[in-house]
């Protein structure tokens, strides 16, 4: 029995394997950037894999938006200009959106981390480390994980 499409040449895709495609690019995400440089970058990355539902530039448009695109994971910056990302995700989960949120900022230091985490985060990501550590972020949190660039750069700079 063949399972999956097959063209010329080409192998027929397993059944849990094609689940596993649909369900990654099923994973809705709403990103927040008040720099829309990084926004247009990090939107062209992840949309080959990822729904991108909206790439926001400010705090206000996160609030009133996420509730009705219900994504699955915010990605967000930490300064957005007319606000914090720490203050939208208190008044998203106040709202009651259950989005995952991932913070993708250029503060690298542990406190920083800590309050992020603190306030429930999913993930943390320093924009240094947006091409080697957003992808495996994402599908971590998605997986029911937790990720931190942090995590990363110390593991790696150790002996």
């Amino acid at each position: 029995m063949v399972v999956g499409n097959v063209g010329v040449g080409s192998p027929p895709v397993r059944p849990y394997l094609q689940a596993e495609i649909d369900l990654v690019r099923l994973i809705r995400l709403l990103l927040a950037d008040d720099n829309c440089e990084i926004l247009e970058t990090v939107a062209e990355m992840l949309q080959p894999r990822y729904v991108v539902v909206a790439a926001l530039s400010d705090g206000a448009s996160v609030l009133q938006q996420a509730p009705a695109l219900n994504p699955d994971v915010i990605v967000l910056d930490i300064s957005l200009g007319d606000t914090t990302g720490f203050e939208v995700v208190r008044r998203l989960k106040q709202a009651g959106v259950p989005a995952k949120v991932i913070f993708l900022t250029v503060h690298e230091t542990i406190d920083f981390v800590r309050a992020a985490f603190d306030l429930g985060a999913a993930g943390y990501i320093f924009k240094s480390r947006i091409s080697s550590d957003l992808i495996e972020a994402i599908d971590t949190i998605c997986a029911g994980g937790r990720f931190s660039s942090a995590d990363v750069a110390a593991s790696s700079s150790s002996c």
